[in-house]
Parts: C-alpha cells; structure tokens; sequence
C-alpha cells in the first residue's frame, strides 16, 4: 500500500469512510470561505496496517486488540506529514479522533474518545495510538451500541496545528435545551476551550437572535469576555456553517490576535429528540405572500383568504395527479396553510410542505416546488425528513415513479389543451359577473347566495390560473436557464429584450392609460396643477379628459393597493393616486412610454446561438413558451383582481343591510366579521346575534396588532400557537442592514439611471417627484400609478416574475429586485447610480435628513 493512502491533506474529498466524520466535515469546510487551522488526517488504513493478523481477527470479533505499534511505512508517513504542518520546532499541535460515525446526525460521540492538546510534534506516534486505543473502551462501546452503531469501528485520526487562543469555546446554531431555532447559544472561556467543554469551568454564555443581538448572558466571572462585535462575528460564522450543512451546527471556535478560527463543527444531534418528546415546532413565513397581505389584515379578508387557498391548492393537487384519498388525509395541513399571527397572514410552512409532499416526484422536484412557493428560506433538512414518509420500499418508488410520469403526461396535456380552458375560464368568469341584477337592489337572502355562487362557479374551479402559473414557473425557468448556459450574461440580458413588449398583457395598460390622460391634460396647466392637489373636479375641465378617466375607472377602477385585502378603498372610494399620477407624469417634459419592441425571437436567438442550431431552435422554443405563458399570467392575475372586487362589493352590500337592521353600527364593520360567521347569520347557522359587540371587541383587537411591531418574516412557534402569539414566544428580527457602497439584486430591465431615491413605506401618502428612483420593500399591481413617474425602480423583495418585474419591462423602466435590506440602506435623498441590466447599485451620495414617506 502506498505511504499517501495513510495520510490525507485537508484538501482530500470529503469522505466519511476514508477520514471519518469529524475530519469530512474539515473538509466540507475547506472547500468554503471559512478560517480552518491546517490540519491532515490519519486514515483508517494505517491504523489496519499496524495490526497483525491476530489483532484484526480481534477487531471481527470486536475484541480487543492489545498494543498497537506503527509499522515503518505509518511511521514515516506520519512523521513526514506532521513536518510539512510544523514549520518550527515550537509549535505544538492538537490529535482528534475522527470515526466514521463520529460528529453525524444521529449521535455526535462528543467526548467519548480522547483528543488530546498542545502536542509536541516528538509525541505525535504516541499520542494517535492513544486515539486509537480509546476507540475501543468499555464506554465507547456502550455508546456505539445504544445509537445503534455496532458496526466495525475503524478510527481515524486528525492532527491539526493549535491556536494559541485568547479565548475559545462552543456556540450552538438553536437551543440545544429547548430547541428553539430563533436563539443562537455561545459558550466562551479564556485560552483553550478543553475546560469548558469537560466541564472543568463555567465561563460566559450568550444568548442572541440570528442577527447577533444579545438577549441575555450568564457570566462566570464579573466583567463579559465577549462584546457585541465579536458576539455578531461568532453568530455569523455559525450561521454560515449552518447554511453550508443546511442543518442546525454545534461549532468549535477560538480567537487568536483577533483572527476568529473554526475549529470543527457537527449537527446539533438532539433538536431530533426534543422534536419528537416536546411541543410540536411550528415554522411561519410571509416570504410573497406579505405583497398580497401586508400589515394588519381584517378578519374577513383572512378568512376569504383562507377558504380560497384551502380550495384553490386542493384543486392544484387534483391536476397534479393527486389521489382524493392523499388529499382527504392532508384536510387539516389543506384547511391551515395560511395562519393569522397579531392581525399579520403568514404562510404554515410545515403545512405547505405537507401538501408538497403529496405531489409526485417531491423529493426530486423540491428546490422547483420551493421556489414556486416563493419562500427564501427552505424548511431546515431535518424538518422536512420528518415530514416525510419513512424510507420509501422499492414498490413505493416505482409507485411514486410512475405516478410522475402520469403527472408529466398530465402536464403536456394540460399545456395543449390550455386555450381551450382559459377560454372556458373566461366564459364562466363573464357569467359570474355579468349578473343582470344590481347588487344594490339585491335583498340579503340574494346577495349571499350571489356569493355562493362565486365560490361554486369560481373559487372552486380555479383551472386556467392555477395551470398557467404552473407552466409559466417552468417555461420562464427553463428558458432563461438554457439561455445562460448557452450564452451567458448575454443570454440573460436576450431573454429580458425578449420579455418586452407583450403587446396585450393587461398590466401595462393602466400606464398606457395614464399616459394618455396626462397627455390631454398637459394642454391646460391649471388642471394639471388641481390634478396634482389630488381635487376631482378638475376632471370636468376637459370633456376628452373625463370620457378617459370614467372608462379608465369602469375597467380598473378595482385594480387598487393591496387589492387582495378586502377593506382596501379602491379608486372608485379614492382616486387621489390615480388624479396625481396623471397630473404629475403631464408636468413632466418627457414621459415614459409602454415599449412595444416584437423581437423576432427565432432571429435574435439564432444569432447568438450562430453555431448550434440544435440548441438555437429548443432555446427559442421555450423562450416562445415562457412569453406566451408570462402574458396570460398576469392576464389572468386581473380577472383574479375583478373577482376580488366583485366579493368587496357584495360584502359591502350585505354590510349595508347588517347595518339596516342594527346588527353592526356601519357597513363597514362588516370587515371585522368573518365570512362564515357573515352567511351563518343570515343562512340561519350562527350561534351568535350580537355581531355589534364581536366587531367591537376585534376593533379593539386590532388597534393592539396596529399599535405592536410586525412580527418577524420568519419565526417558529412551539406548542399550541395561541400561547405563542399572544406571549410573543417568537424572537423579532433586526432588519439586515447593508453596510457596503453597492450592492447586487437581479436586474429586471436594462438601463443605467443615476439620481435621488424616494424611500416609499406608505404608497397612499407617497408623491414621487420626476426623476427620482423609486425604492419599495414590495410593490402590487396598485402601485402603477407610481411607476408612470419612476424614473427607475429598486425593490427589496420580488423575482423576475413579480409584477413590478414584468410591469417596469413593458414600460422600459430600469429595475431591480430582490436586494434584502435596501429599506434601511437608502434613506430618501440619497442619489445613487443602479444598473437595471446587472442588477448593480452604488451608492454615489447620502442624504442627512431621514425624510422618508
């Protein structure tokens, strides 16, 4: 055997069998941005080349072995490697142990083999077969044997350069007491962390947020070893290892002359145990769906929003090729995939991956399926193993095998036959809303059996949406990723080209609109300066101008602000938004213009592709399909706005009548009632007449939420979720505040723009200026009043897909996406310089005064 098969360099593949856990896991590392000291690993093979043949017919019978001595070719290769690692004669070096089982998921073996620290290189031979030796100890044996690890037990050893620590420690990624993934436990000491790991001596113990913040701390002696920067640098280590490994990490560091090194690290083994003993672990998210709901939300619309996505993704899973038997057993994750937190929609995460789950091919498909959910953050692994069915037999994968086979059939039946259902999905859309009957004249048996008609006709046979946005997530993905495999930057920047000028998509039409509007009322400068103030009146000024804004009105008059949420005024109530869009895109000399470039797709890509015709032609292929499926998408999302407006206005009516017969104080109470309690009153089911007293106690209720901080975009809450929210058991979460000159998101549409930035938290109180650069956590079709004047746009949340992606396209808009923590790093005023084609922003100029809206 070869003298290298002995000994493997940090840089070797991680292995498990080859170097063990604890030295794979170093190497995992070293492939990462992550301060390791140098280190070798001492494979198992030469501890198996220093036995005889007596002592590994020991080792079959798992007995014990007796003196183990290195033969010559172990020898040498142990002192060589040692050498190159000590560069002078006064370095000292640390000896791990690190066995195959060692450091893993299930069971850690801390402490149950010997390491040993500040080794002279002369004591190197001696101290691995000391390694070597505790690998076989009574109580080692009992350990491997109780977490079911009775296997051949081949131990291999790591030699590692020390750290003269200032100070040293532990920290841990979750409690690994309670289990609480929100709270980060850092143990530290000074000098070496071998004391504190033995128990030998307390030291300080920090508890922090995930953003570093210290909650609290327990200090072993009077002053605190730690300060908050480098209590943040150790948390952000932790965290980093975490993302490496994608499982909660417990870490070894130490700090030497201010340079911070990772020792090792393992999975934190018993978050399993505490999961399966202790309260149920509940994860809560509001990735995407806080741009449909944001803020505190009405009872109503929570509970219209939850029915509709119960039902809607039950009809989801039945296109997917989904057993009514699966679903029936999901009803309860189907029933709770939204969760009302202090007022706020979150999404259930653990229900959403239950549902995920049925889908065939999950466990192939999960990143798609993640990300057509929209979260940031997937579920941590140990959490979504536990969701899943045990280890699948072979009957059960061919099963689940064919299954997805169907459901691709499926699919490609689907895509086929998919004009034909939006088009009876529009049929029955126009039935639906075409109702001959005022609602206004409507009495309120009538009007609520007009609602139940929406859900029969609608909500329940949600197809054409549900189909198209499914397909749109794959052609929209598949061919930007052949178009950036193939070409590049440049195929990416081709593939945003491509994605303008729709021509009939529907979202761009409201800036078309208004345009046009501004454009007749840029003739008259006083109706441009009363239009500016907001004053409707000024309207009535120019006959041309008021045949625009009433038809304007007739077809988007519902398309409004946050337009999922049912108490939302739309510009029927107000039109102040609308009035000042149109008044200060007529004071602008120049005014953007919708974009109407039909790039013949075929040409453009052969171009680029000039060498491949293969790949040319399935290129533009997809790249057709995704541009025919992003136009009924967001064509569809408006009928989706229409049906929502049709449920305020009935709801609205029923307030009306509430309020006629003194059941509430004024219609719009009605918000805080909840859409069964609403029919249960007047189908005859409610168990309660007061509904006067029920909204004053949620108005009530709600002034608390509006008056509290939100909830963090993502917390875990354990046990029943009462208890959680009405205690805050969440831990809330410091926003990410960017400290750099510039910074990347994904850039949306090309073009350079450099100018001052309009911070914008309240778009109803917002006025943005010519020129300015509009910044926004998230936007929503309501906002396109705001983006007749933005000069560019920056948007802290949102994908490719989101509308203020696909909107600022149409409209030749420069923009950005998803930079987190923006808000906080722009104030208003600052003048920066971003680039809508790199998604690069640099910050030239900052603003000192905090005017933002």
């Amino acid at each position: 055997m070869a003298k290298l098969d002995y000994i493997l360099a940090s840089e070797a593949p991680p292995d498990r069998l080859s170097m063990g856990g604890k030295a794979a896991a170093l190497a995992e590392l070293g492939a990462g941005d992550f301060t390791i000291p140098e280190w070798f690993v001492i494979s198992p093979q030469a501890f198996l080349a220093c036995l005889s043949q007596k002592q590994k017919k020991a080792l079959d019978k798992g007995e014990s072995v007796g003196e183990i001595c290195h033969t010559k070719p172990v020898e040498e290769a142990i002192i060589n490697a040692t050498k190159a690692l000590v560069v002078n004669k006064s370095r000292l070096l640390a000896v791990r142990s690190s066995a195959t089982a060692e450091d893993g998921e299930e069971a850690s073996f801390a402490g149950q083999l010997e390491s040993y620290l500040n080794v002279p290189a002369s004591e190197i031979l001696e101290k691995v077969c000391d390694v070597w030796y505790s690998a076989f100890s009574e109580h080692v044996s009992h350990y491997r044997q109780t977490f079911d690890h009775g296997e051949d037990w081949i131990p291999a050893v790591i030699v590692q350069r020390m750290v003269n620590a200032d100070m040293a420690g532990v920290a841990f990624s979750a409690d690994p007491v309670t289990g609480d993934r929100n709270t980060c436990v850092i143990n530290a000491t000074q000098g070496l962390a071998d004391r504190l790991v033995s128990g030998e001596v307390n030291g300080d113990t920090y508890y922090t947020l995930r953003d570093g913040v210290l909650e609290k701390q327990m200090l072993g002696q009077k002053s605190a070893l730690l300060d908050q920067k480098v209590i943040t640098e150790i948390v952000k280590l932790l965290l980093k290892v975490e993302g490496h490994f994608g499982l909660p990490q417990d870490i070894e560091w130490a700090i030497e002359c201010d340079v911070l090194y990772l020792i090792q690290a393992r999975p934190i083994t018993s978050l399993k145990h505490l999961s399966l003993i202790g309260e149920q672990v509940t994860i809560w998210d509001n990735s995407n769906i806080v741009e449909s709901y944001s803020g505190v939300t009405s009872p109503l619309t929570f509970s219209f929003a939850r029915y509709v996505y119960e039902h809607v993704y039950i009809e989801f899973c039945k296109f997917m090729g989904v057993s009514q038997a699966k679903i029936e057993c999901e009803n309860d994750a189907f029933r709770n995939m939204l969760g009302f937190v202090n007022g706020h929609v979150y999404y259930n995460l653990l229900n959403w991956y239950r549902v995920l789950a049925l889908f065939p091919g999950f466990k192939m498909n999960r990143k798609f399926m993640e990300q057509m959910m929209g979260v940031k953050e997937p579920l941590p692994e140990d959490v979504v193993q536990s969701i899943l069915a045990a280890q699948p037999t072979l009957w059960e994968k061919i099963t689940d095998g064919a299954s997805f086979v169907r459901t691709l059939a499926g699919l490609i039946k689907h895509q086929i036959t998919l004009q034909r259902t939006i088009s009876r999905f529009y049929t029955r859309l126009e039935i639906a809303l075409s109702s001959s009957e005022q609602l206004k004249e409507l009495p309120l048996d009538q009007l609520a059996k007009e609602y139940r008609m929406l859900e029969g006709r609608l909500l329940k046979q949600w197809d054409a949406p549900l189909i198209n946005d499914f397909l749109c997530m794959i052609a929209f993905g598949l061919s930007r990723k052949l178009l950036e495999k193939y070409a590049g930057e440049k195929g990416l920047n081709l593939h945003n080209d491509i994605m303008i000028g729709q021509g009939d998509i529907i979202s761009a039409e409201p800036a078309i609109r208004i345009g046009k509007m501004a454009s007749i009322a840029a003739k008259d400068e006083k109706t441009v300066q009363r239009l500016i103030a907001g004053d409707a009146a000024a309207i009535e000024t120019i006959p041309e101008l008021k045949i625009e804004y009433l038809s304007y009105l007739q077809k988007f008059g519902d398309r409004c602000l946050q337009e999922l949420k049912l108490e939302s005024q739309t510009l029927h109530d107000d039109p102040t938004m609308l009035l000042q869009a149109i008044g200060y895109m007529a004071s602008r000399e120049k005014r953007p213009q919708v974009l109407d470039e039909h790039i013949d797709i075929k040409s453009a890509v052969s171009t680029l592709l000039r060498h491949m015709p293969l790949k040319a032609w399935a290129v533009s292929t997809s790249v057709v399909w995704a541009k025919a499926r992003v136009r009924d998408r967001e064509n569809l999302r408006f009928e989706r706005t229409r049906v929502f407006g049709r449920v305020r206005l009935i709801v609205l009516e029923i307030g009306k009548r509430f309020h006629e017969l003194k059941y509430i104080n004024c219609p719009r109470d009605i918000f805080f009632l909840e859409i069964p309690e609403i029919m249960g009153l007047v189908e005859g089911s409610s168990t309660i007449t007061d509904m006067a007293a029920l909204v004053e106690m949620r108005k009530k209720q709600q002034q608390i939420f509006e008056s509290q901080p939100a909830p963090p975009n993502r917390f875990e809450s354990r046990g029943a979720a009462c208890h959680s929210f009405k205690t805050k058991a969440y831990k809330f979460e410091a926003s990410e505040i960017l400290d750099a000159d510039s910074v990347k998101g994904i850039g949306c549409c090309q073009g350079v723009v450099r100018g001052p930035v309009r911070v914008i938290h309240n778009p109803r109180e917002a006025e943005l200026k010519p020129g300015e650069i509009m910044v926004a956590q998230f936007t929503d079709p309501g906002w396109i009043t705001l983006f007749a004047n933005a000069s560019g746009i920056i948007v802290e949340r949102g994908s490719l897909l989101s509308h203020s992606a696909i909107v600022a396209r149409e409209m030749g808009i420069p923009a950005i996406v998803s930079i987190d923590g923006v808000m906080t790093w722009l104030k208003t005023g600052d003048v920066v310089e971003m680039n809508g084609a790199t998604g690069a922003v640099k910050r030239i100029e900052c603003e000192v005064d905090d005017d933002q809206e």
